[in-house]
């Protein structure tokens, strides 16, 4: 379909308020089963992001920052009633808390899963552009071979169409994190004005975007709460879905 300019995929299901999904730097490979749990209380909006997927990947969109203009021009052009609650997934998390900085008024509430964004207090962030797709994808999982989704999407032999769609999303997410790299410049000074009410969701042992990151974004923005998912790496969303889901939704049936 087309939206705010770009020809896009969007994975759409479900009944209720509008749920907006912002994936990855990965991609999203299918209709997950948390989409599928959420989907029972919410319309689950989940676009291939510009330059991910299907999606086309228009020139201009060449920082984060850009990228999330186009989404509020996304909310507006499919006509989705807003406010709505938001879950952004590392890239998508850091790009819902650009969002929310500038654009108070889109969100009620967000969940920011494993966000990307901020520089690590310790350690640092996983190199994904020394790595291939295939290391990328097993290094985002704590424990691949109990994932059931890891091994649906990822754990099988490759296509040709498979390797060629991993290196696009790469392509797309060096555009947008090469420098510098997956941090910003300016959003740890802009998330204290944030009024959104915020979830931080991380895996504990998420070996792509440590977790001193999870406690940088909760003393940064006010009022944040965090939950972190034992045995979890960075995509609870498909590593630990029901857990996952359950937190959501406690999260989103809270009074602001």
């Amino acid at each position: 379909m087309e939206a705010a300019g770009v020809r896009i995929q969007l994975r759409r299901g479900g009944v209720g308020a509008p749920l907006l999904v912002l994936h990855s730097e990965l991609g999203v490979p299918g209709w997950l089963r948390a989409y599928e749990q959420l989907a029972r209380q919410f319309t689950v909006y989940v676009p291939s992001l510009p330059g991910f997927g299907q999606s086309a990947r228009p020139d201009w969109i060449a920082s984060v920052r850009d990228l999330a203009a186009w989404v509020t021009w996304f909310v507006r052009d499919l006509k989705l009633s807003q406010p709505l609650p938001v879950i952004g997934s590392s890239l998508g998390g850091w790009v819902a808390a650009e969002i929310a900085t500038m654009n108070p008024e889109l969100f009620t509430k967000m969940v920011l899963v494993g966000a990307a964004g901020l520089q690590p207090d310790e350690g640092h962030v996983w190199d994904y552009f020394i790595h291939s797709n295939q290391e990328a994808l097993a290094q985002a999982f704590y424990d691949p071979a109990r994932a059931p989704e890891y091994a649906q999407y990822f754990g099988k032999a490759w296509r040709p169409e498979d390797e060629r769609q991993a290196e696009q999303n790469r392509e797309m997410a060096a555009r947008l994190l090469w420098k510098p790299y997956m941090r910003s410049h300016t959003l740890p000074a802009l998330l204290r004005g944030i009024s959104t009410p915020t979830l931080v969701i991380w895996g504990r042992e998420d070996a792509i975007i440590p977790l001193n990151v999870c406690q940088r974004y909760v003393r940064a923005i006010p009022r944040a709460m965090a939950t972190v998912l034992d045995r979890c790496g960075h995509l609870p969303e498909m590593e630990q879905p029901e857990a996952f889901v359950q937190a959501v939704l406690d999260f989103l049936a809270t009074r602001p």
